[in-house]
């Protein structure tokens, strides 16, 4: 059977779609050989990948929710972002403690963005804890997280939807899930320079997802539809089961082109 691997997206709250489409695949029992992640998708790959149970990662998303959120963005002196991501931190080394990437039973990589070169860089190698809160790291929410002497903020910024690396980890069989915003689908019913801003970052991520698409062409695409409720960080509503469903729609798919 060919290695099949995953690229899940940046996609802030609508992440918790990726926790459907793992359970889909493994109720299906479809190893998965490789994970590369992005900002959300860093987060639930991850910790997957590390071992970490989906009811208990699930759980974790639930309890991570809005006001845990909010005692993550404590402003920092001197401002370089509105969190120092230490709380962040703190929690993730709670999951998963001193794991180290290399060390983990599916290969895994997340990705980040370096502030200085606007590179996208993969992290394969390291404390998982310090790579997934690098992913997270949010322009202006987060201070960069200093990792190998590069600034490194947010994959989304540069790479919201790692195919090439979910190949270069091995795989054979990419599945891409894309849980990123459609700009349409934002309604600007008032202009605010924070809204102005949000759909700037909302357009930019998924045209460059796009073309990540057009150019790396994953073997298989999941685009949950979100139509029943987008989630938000307040409530993740269903988003788990339109990625759960899916990615039962995708396992024909899968499975043909696996074998």
């Amino acid at each position: 059977m060919k290695r099949v691997g995953l690229a899940l997206s940046a996609g802030g709250p609508r992440g918790v779609a990726h926790l459907g489409v793992l359970r889909a695949l493994v109720e299906a029992e479809i190893p998965i050989c490789a994970i590369a992640g992005t900002s959300a998708g860093s987060y639930v790959g991850g910790l997957f990948a590390a071992g970490v149970p989906l009811p208990e990662i699930g759980q974790l998303w639930e309890e991570l929710g809005f006001w845990r959120t909010a005692r993550f963005l404590l402003p920092t002196f001197p401002w370089r972002g509105w969190s120092s991501g230490e709380e962040l931190r703190r929690v993730l080394l709670e999951i998963v403690g001193e794991r180290r990437i290399e060390d983990l039973p599916i290969p895994f990589a997340a990705v980040a963005t370096d502030l200085g070169s606007g590179e996208p860089v993969a992290i394969r190698r390291g404390s998982l804890a310090d790579a997934i809160r690098a992913s997270l790291s949010v322009p202006g929410l987060f201070v960069p997280v200093d990792l190998d002497g590069r600034a490194l903020i947010d994959g989304g910024v540069a790479h919201p939807l790692p195919v090439d690396v979910t190949r270069e980890l091995g795989a054979e069989v990419v599945v891409a899930v894309d849980v990123l915003v459609p700009p349409a689908e934002k309604h600007l019913t008032r202009v605010t320079v924070f809204g102005v801003l949000f759909q700037m970052a909302t357009i930019f991520q998924k045209r460059i997802a796009e073309l990540e698409v057009a150019a790396m062409q994953p073997e298989v695409l999941i685009s949950p539809d979100f139509s029943d409720g987008p989630p938000t960080y307040a409530s993740v509503g269903m988003a788990a089961e339109a990625g759960y469903r899916a990615a039962q729609a995708a396992l024909p798919a899968i499975r043909a082109l696996g074998t």
